[in-house]
């Protein structure tokens, strides 16, 4: 077992990582004109060592910076000391860590290391990151910071160390999965193709031999064409997506934590501990409904969730029980929102038609009426919605819903830190309220129910925190 307790640094290979990064922190335009200068320019003389003057100070101020920086674990405190000029010198309790995430991009494989992101909560970003390491260092850290059981009873008056807990695979997902996944999920990823080419376009198509038309008509049978061709590259960038991000997809689990695994040429593993988990959210569109998968997020404190996807019912129920979440088909979830609701979403949309319509009629004239077309798709959506809408309050405050496609949110009652009821000038009149329940990591609100069950369900929620004695975080 490696000792953390021995100042750690990172594998020598770091400072090529050290510089990268600095490099990347100048900016790709800044290191073009940089390079384009040098070929460009006219070196003579003592100017001619100017470029390898330049490279010799990128490696030294990359050596420097690895050498100063150091990593150990003291008194169940994770010491970070860095700095060149100044020494910066980080202390994080274990016990705020909120998820480490190792990762392996093509260039870290290549040198069998990884990189290691730190998320404290502290801020929207990581905390603090170790650029190149060994795995069995990473995978200590992570271990000792998100799977240790703290253990609160003193010995000698002070704390024993932490009992770490071995984890185990749960579950894996194979290529027939990852498949289903892929054909599953909306194909999106064919449009980031258009990025590039809407921002060069021109630049592109200037390039491309001209083989116009001539005089052929132009042919209706071009569209459906184009369209099912778009649809079907758009598939396999999706196909190709899902497998370079989930290869090898593993979720293991130990007493006190879950770790998600997975990545072909840039691997990664997230990990975070059970208490740290705030609220989890399942969705479903048609296509995971009919081959009966779904994704699952694990909404934690801080940065990192943990995403499952391609989960089937059983994997869910797993998951969930995981989570210290009871699972959805065991809550009741027998309440429902007032019909006011479509009313108020068909009241406010007629009105912004109105005045769109209105906009729009000295510019294209009777087309415009078109927008009033949005009334009645949005009265059937609302109307679906607030027919299927569902929510329940036991031990975790959950809700279901579904359109288009199937949403269940679900939030145990002591992770709340805030819980509001809220009355529009509409509901007031009518005696409907809102409910919201925030957590570290999101809220879940249930609107449009009536005043007296929204102070029946803060007083339920408010009870539950004061009395329940499990640690929220």
């Amino acid at each position: 077992m490696i000792d953390l307790s021995v100042p750690q640094r990172q594998s020598l290979l770091a400072i090529v990582f050290l510089g990268l990064r600095i490099l990347r922190s100048l900016g790709i335009a800044q290191i073009i004109v940089v390079v384009l200068f040098i070929l460009r320019a006219p070196f003579n003389g003592a100017l001619s060592v100017l470029p390898f003057v330049i490279i010799a100070f990128f490696s030294g101020f990359s050596a420097l910076a690895w050498w100063r920086y150091t990593f150990q674990v003291l008194d169940d405190e994770l010491v970070v000391t860095k700095g060149i000029l100044r020494v910066v010198c980080l202390n994080v309790p274990i016990e705020r860590i909120q998820s480490i995430v190792i990762e392996q991009q093509l260039l870290h494989r290549l040198t069998g290391l990884v990189r290691v992101a730190v998320d404290t909560a502290g801020s929207n970003e990581a905390e603090f990151s170790i650029d190149a390491v060994a795995r069995p260092v990473a995978e200590e850290l992570q271990r000792r910071a998100v799977t240790a059981v703290p253990t609160p009873v003193k010995i000698g008056g002070a704390l024993p160390p932490p009992v770490l807990a071995e984890d185990r695979v749960v579950f894996t997902h194979d290529g027939r999965r990852l498949l289903a996944m892929a054909l599953t999920m909306w194909p999106l990823a064919g449009l980031l193709v258009l990025g590039p080419l809407l921002a060069f376009g021109g630049d592109v198509f200037n390039q491309l031999p001209d083989v116009g038309l001539g005089d052929q008509p132009f042919r209706w049978w071009w569209v459906p064409v184009g369209i099912a061709g778009f649809i079907i590259f758009s598939i396999v960038l999706n196909i190709t997506r899902v497998f370079l991000q989930d290869w090898e997809f593993s979720l293991r689990a130990s007493a006190a934590s879950l770790r998600r695994t997975s990545g072909l040429l840039s691997r990664t593993s997230t990990a975070s501990s059970v208490n740290r988990i705030q609220m989890v959210t399942s969705t479903q569109n048609p296509l995971q409904r009919r081959a009966g998968l779904r994704g699952i997020e694990l909404a934690t404190v801080g940065q990192r969730n943990l995403l499952v996807d391609g989960c089937d019912d059983a994997q869910f129920t797993t998951v969930l029980s995981l989570a210290a979440v009871t699972p959805i088909g065991e809550t009741f979830l027998r309440r429902r929102i007032h019909p006011a609701a479509v009313w108020l979403a068909v009241r406010n949309t007629a009105v912004a038609c109105a005045l769109l319509t209105g906009s729009l009629f000295w510019l294209v004239g009777w087309w415009s009426l078109l927008v009033l077309s949005s009334i009645p798709l949005v009265w059937a959506t609302t109307r679906l919605n607030v027919s299927n809408f569902r929510w329940g309050l036991g031990q975790q405050l959950a809700s279901a819903s579904h359109v288009f496609s199937w949403r269940t949110e679900q939030a145990l009652l002591h992770k709340t830190n805030a819980i509001t009821v809220t009355q529009s000038i509409f509901e007031r009149r009518r005696g409907l309220g809102r409910v919201q329940l925030s957590t570290a990591s999101g809220a879940i609100s249930i609107g449009m129910i009536p005043i007296e069950e929204a102070h029946a369900a803060r007083d339920t929620i408010l009870h539950a925190v004061e009395t329940d004695t499990r640690p929220w975080i």
